[in-house]
């Protein structure tokens, strides 16, 4: 699956991701990289990113990284997210590089890391997170 093909699937069965400015940058097959396009109306005083939409990205970021894998017919929901945050984000776009380090037939569990996008290399959070796999309708 391509980056191009994930995003036409998010805009159409995940329209809030956009509306958020959450977008894919990469996709493969179990990982993922998000960006958070943030602006001022996702900082708190002082020019700080909010930890509510730092949770969202990170649950977003491995979402993809788990369609990347499975396919875009997937049913996969949010069962756990764990997130500690390391350091404060000022401003500016978040990158979310999300890895799946387990995939069973019912359970996906991954981790991301979140970095400002100018400071790649700087964590300002991390997360842990367990994904529900759900059988379609028709199995």
């Amino acid at each position: 699956m391509d980056r191009v093909a994930l995003e036409r699937f998010l805009d159409a069965e995940a329209p809030f991701l956009r509306a958020l400015g959450i977008v894919c940058e990469e996709v493969r097959p179990g990982y993922a990289v998000a960006r958070w396009q943030t602006d001022l109306r996702w900082l708190r005083p002082g020019g700080l990113v909010f930890g509510g939409g730092l949770m969202t990205l990170a649950d977003a970021a491995l979402y993809m990284a788990i369609l990347g894998q499975l396919g875009l017919s997937a049913l996969a929901v949010t069962n756990e997210l764990k997130m500690n945050f390391l350091r404060p984000a000022r401003g500016g776009d978040v990158l979310a590089t999300a890895r799946v380090l387990r995939m069973g037939k019912r359970i996906a569990y991954g981790e991301v890391h979140l970095a400002l996008a100018d400071a790649p290399d700087r964590l300002i959070a991390h997360a842990t997170s367990t994904y529900a796999l759900i059988a379609g309708p028709d199995e």
